[in-house]
């Protein structure tokens, strides 16, 4: 009988510890789980654990959270609904996901609209005028871009975004010399961002010079086949808007 009570007990403690609630998001062990997803760029490992959080409590701030990891994971339209409850209160960080999600989708004069909220509440963010140029570029307006753009630069986006940006417009317009002539100086100063790189290399096949961007390939181990990718890069045109950063 007493060994009958003890196994009872030990039954019960066993249903209870099943049903217990999951550690919720402001736990330390949470927090824990949050940092090494973190520091592994573990995107559905991420959404995973925010959903889960989210289904707990509905916090803006998760909500955010799960949205930009969503937009990071590339299933742009995911974020966009996670994030549209959160587009009633106006919020700048918001609204420019909300753009990188409508330019991603290719929805670009909509994404034009969500910079110009921004700069309704802060004329001066250079993050928001890069964007707006990023999407009148990828939707034609070339000229409206290259003032969006050289804006965004004036004050003071960081500069490798700035050139880069403004290199894949002029090729969009088919000027690959002057792309040449703003990313080169850049690799030759060490910037050796992959997006830089890559636009880098393109622009050079596209002005002819193989040669260089070969040796820029093998160099920075671009590609196993350098010839197999220059041949590639030689029938692009014009180049994707991927370039853009």
């Amino acid at each position: 009988m007493h060994c009958f009570k003890k196994i009872s007990l030990l039954f019960c403690a066993l249903l209870l510890a099943g049903c217990a609630r999951p550690e919720t998001f402001d736990s330390q062990e949470a927090k824990s789980q949050e940092e090494i997803l973190l520091k592994v760029n573990n995107y559905n490992g991420l959404i995973t654990l925010y959903r889960s959080w989210l289904r707990e409590k509905d916090d803006p701030a998760i909500r955010m959270k799960l949205a930009r990891n969503y937009y990071l994971s590339g299933d742009y339209k995911s974020s966009l609904q996670t994030l549209q409850p959160l587009l009633n209160n106006p919020d700048i960080p918001r609204y420019l996901l909300q753009a990188q999600n409508l330019i991603a989708l290719g929805e670009y004069p909509r994404a034009v609209r969500a910079t110009e909220k921004i700069m309704q509440r802060e004329p001066q963010h250079a993050e928001a005028w890069n964007l707006r140029g990023v999407a009148l570029a990828l939707n034609g307006q070339l000229t409206e871009a290259q003032k969006s753009l050289q804006r965004a630069r004036s004050l003071f986006i960081a500069d490798d975004i700035a050139l880069n940006n403004l290199a894949m417009l002029a090729m969009i317009d088919g000027r690959y010399q002057d792309a040449v002539n703003l990313l080169l100086p850049q690799y030759l100063r060490g910037r050796k961002h992959d997006r830089l790189m890559r636009n880098l290399v393109l622009a050079l096949v596209k002005v002819g010079d193989r040669r260089y961007a070969r040796e820029i390939i093998r160099d920075e181990n671009l590609s196993p086949q350098p010839e197999a990718l220059i041949n590639a890069l030689a029938q692009i045109s014009p180049p994707s808007g991927r370039g853009f950063g």
